[in-house]
């Protein structure tokens, strides 16, 4: 499942693990894509996540809204 994390500006690929940059349009650009479970994920990127944006990523869990 793919959830956008309003508070970085990402997707995050439930399943795989894997974020990916949101644009500007809404879509996401699925080229650059990082992977939370080998720590590529800057520092910064992880202390602007909003509390529920990091339950999102940390649990897999969401209420917001999903890219379909």
């Amino acid at each position: 499942m793919l959830i956008v994390l309003e508070s970085v500006g990402s997707v995050f690929d439930t399943k795989n693990g894997i974020i990916y940059p949101q644009l500007e349009d809404g879509s996401y650009d699925k080229e650059f894509s990082i992977s939370i479970d080998e720590e590529e994920v800057a520092s910064d990127w992880w202390e602007s996540l909003s509390e529920e944006d990091f339950n999102v990523v940390k649990y897999g869990v969401s209420l917001g809204k999903q890219y379909e």
